[in-house]
């Protein structure tokens, strides 16, 4: 019988990890198997309700994030199986995944390591599967985009290795860290991963080390998985950016016989990467960005003095509360404008096409009360002489207060605007021109569904028409409002409908209820896996027959 230990490293992984371990259920039938599941130290902690359907896993809990090597290191000290699997939480892997892969390690004495075809939701394929490792030219000709203008070059493209067919079988430097095997014999005399690396790296430098012990890192097509790339670190974009390119320097630094340059000039060259990647990760959006710096203009053009021979449009008010009319401070337009921006960006605003706003709302009107509204007051202050106990000092007014307080709210107010009303204009646009696809919900019977039907708010592509199941005598009354009818009845209902996707909702059981893909399929039905709560845009939408 085939025999393997998997260990999956989760880190705020509660919406995810239970589609990944109900799909390692499935891919261990008949495989003598072992799960371990390290929760590194997550601040969403991993629920009792999950723990409790998965009861074959092994917990183990950290008190704090050791990072992915050190995590799978630790986890490993508990496998007892000659083969080891490391699998992110992000991912879905096919029934005949395990089966697959052992049989390739099986039949390849000289591999080390093995990775498979690994996928975005949308069936695409995630290049870094297989990798080479990192030359000056490969590094070069990925930053600065050469490597996407000429992907068959093995010169150029040799990163990502695009140039090789992904239905090919090939020996290659390097697989990812998402999903792939190794002999567990091999592992523990490699030491396991370098706990150097905190984030990224390790799994490169591990396949490194692999191939210094004469042995190969195999790519194979036989099997799919799906990998959500980025859910595990969504909770610290910026944190897990430095820990990509400081991982990188780690390597160079390890394995400085891979370069033929100083040492100093391929470090440099990685920051020079890590600036330039800076702007097209996290501000790939530049669009939002250049109407939020019209904004931070207007507000000067209707709230600053001096920007015309009469001023600003507020100028009559201004002069009858006392505020001076002359505006040389000009610098203050600069300060607001890269506090706004600088915010923006780390808060992951200019990544996303998300057009909400709300989350930065009640952060931008105490930074905007405190930078425009502390100067004015300042400046207020600054035209009196003050003499103690001069009982003519004059004080601000009311009507002065409350225009320095409309001033600092006016910013975060109309970034706010003009995202809802673009958000509305796109919404509107894709109902007309019949741009929405129709969607069916399958569940309801443990938890609300409710959140799902707020649908311009959630998934703005997909209209939501209701819900179906296995079992609608069990639906809560709170989900009953939005039941179509029994599963049974799904070719009735999709001819009345018009719709032809049913999203299987991912709870802490892996799927809500249990389906047919098959009798779906003959429907014409395609049967997306739906993960996440919906929450800020969070969650993943998975067509399930890649995993076929």
């Amino acid at each position: 019988m085939l025999s393997c230990s998997v260990i999956i490293i989760a880190y705020n992984s509660c919406d995810f990890i239970p589609a990944c371990l109900k799909s390692v259920r499935d891919a261990c039938e008949e495989i003598d198997s072992q799960i371990i599941v390290l929760d590194n130290g997550s601040t969403e902690p991993i629920i009792p309700e999950i723990k409790n359907f998965f009861p074959e896993v092994e917990w183990i809990d950290s008190k704090e994030n050791l990072g992915f090597g050190k995590g799978c290191n630790l986890a490993e000290k508990h496998a007892t199986k000659p083969y080891l699997f490391f699998i992110n939480p992000d991912t879905i892997i096919s029934k005949n995944a395990f089966r697959e892969m052992l049989q390739f390690m099986e039949e390849h004495p000289d591999a080390g390591t093995v990775g498979c075809r690994i996928l975005n939701e949308d069936g695409t394929l995630q290049w870094a599967c297989r990798r080479s490792f990192p030359t000056i030219v490969s590094a070069v000709s990925k930053t600065i985009g050469l490597a996407a203008l000429f992907p068959k070059s093995k010169t150029l493209a040799s990163y990502n290795m695009t140039y090789a067919d992904p239905d090919e079988m090939i020996e290659v430097d390097a697989v990812s860290g998402s999903f792939f095997c190794i002999r567990r014999d091999v592992y523990e005399k490699l030491n396991g991963f370098d706990e150097d690396y905190f984030m990224y790296g390790e799994d490169l430098d591990l396949c490194f080390r692999t191939k210094q012990m004469g042995l190969k890192n195999y790519y194979t097509p036989v099997t799919n998985i799906l990998h959500f790339k980025g859910q595990s670190c969504r909770t610290r974009r910026w944190g897990s950016y430095v820990d990509f390119y400081k991982a990188m320097l780690i390597f160079v630094k390890k394995h400085k016989d891979l370069y033929f340059v100083p040492n100093f000039l391929v470090s440099f060259g990685i920051l020079f990467a890590a600036f330039v990647g800076m702007f097209s990760r996290l501000i790939p959006k530049f669009w939002k960005m250049f109407l939020d710096l019209g904004v931070v203009a207007l507000w000067a053009l209707v709230f600053l003095p001096g920007l015309g021979n009469d001023g600003c449009i507020f100028t009559s008010i201004k002069e009858s509360i006392g505020v001076i009319t002359t505006f040389e401070d000009w610098w203050l337009v600069g300060l607001v404008a890269i506090v706004n921006m600088v915010f923006l960006i780390f808060r992951g605003e200019y990544t996303e096409s998300s057009l909400k706003g709300e989350k930065f709302l009640q952060y931008l009107v105490p930074l905007n009360l405190l930078a425009v509204g502390g100067y004015e007051v300042f400046r207020y202050f600054a035209q009196f002489s003050y003499v103690p106990g001069d009982k003519s000092t004059i004080y601000p007014s009311i009507g002065w207060c409350v225009y320095a307080v409309c001033s600092s709210l006016f910013i975060p107010l109309v970034l706010l605007a003009w995202r809802r009303v673009a958000f509305w204009i796109n919404y509107f646009y894709r109902i007309f021109a019949k741009k929405r696809h129709r969607s069916i919900l399958l569940g309801g019977r443990e938890d609300s569904l409710n959140n799902w039907f707020d649908s311009y708010n959630v998934i703005p592509g997909i209209e939501i028409l209701g819900c179906v199941s296995g079992e609608p005598e069990k639906l809560s009354e709170e989900n009953r409002k939005h039941l179509l009818g029994p599963l049974s009845q799904m070719e009735n209902i999709c001819n009345r409908t018009g719709c032809r996707e049913l999203l299987v909702v991912s709870n802490f059981s892996g799927y809500r209820e249990n389906f047919d893909i098959n009798w779906l399929d003959k429907l014409g039905m395609c049967v997306y896996l739906l993960i996440g709560n919906g929450k800020n845009g969070n969650f993943a939408l998975v067509n399930l027959k890649y995993l076929r």
